[in-house]
């Protein structure tokens, strides 16, 4: 869920699982309205399977990172850290321009990334499992 960015959005299709990616200035194109004829091939097609995840009710939005809210997972992860001087020091890093990379300079001083990079991983699993449930799709749990 975090691997797309802010230009594309990816959806799902409920039924087969196929993961389609559509492009923002494909979206435009498509929401403006548009003649295949002014595109190159290539192009139609991903333009003419944009029209149908948007009109088909098959497809659903996965989450971005509006719905994500790092910045909340990374509070959380801040007040779970047991030694009080550092988690001091990690909630006063997270505040203002810079905070991400501040943060991860902080943990990566204390040998903390893999720790922030488990939490992060398993918070994203968690919202994942709740959107899936939330539109009746079915998973399997990746259990290791």
């Amino acid at each position: 869920m975090d691997t797309f960015g802010d230009d594309f959005q990816p959806y799902i299709n409920r039924q087969t699982g196929e993961l389609v990616t559509l492009s923002s200035d494909d979206l435009c194109i498509v929401e403006e309205g548009f003649d295949p004829a002014d595109y190159p091939e290539w192009q139609q097609e991903m333009l003419q399977k944009t029209v149908e995840v948007l009109d088909s009710d098959a497809y659903a939005p996965l989450p971005g990172k509006f719905d994500i809210h790092e910045y909340a997972i990374m509070q959380r992860f801040c007040f779970a850290v047991e030694d009080a001087g550092l988690r001091r020091e990690l909630q006063d890093q997270i505040h203002g321009a810079g905070a991400f990379r501040r943060f991860k300079d902080t943990l990566n001083r204390h040998n903390m990334l893999d720790a922030w990079y488990a939490w992060r991983q398993a918070a994203f699993a968690e919202i994942a499992i709740a959107w899936l449930d939330e539109h009746n799709i079915a998973y399997v749990r990746d259990v290791r």
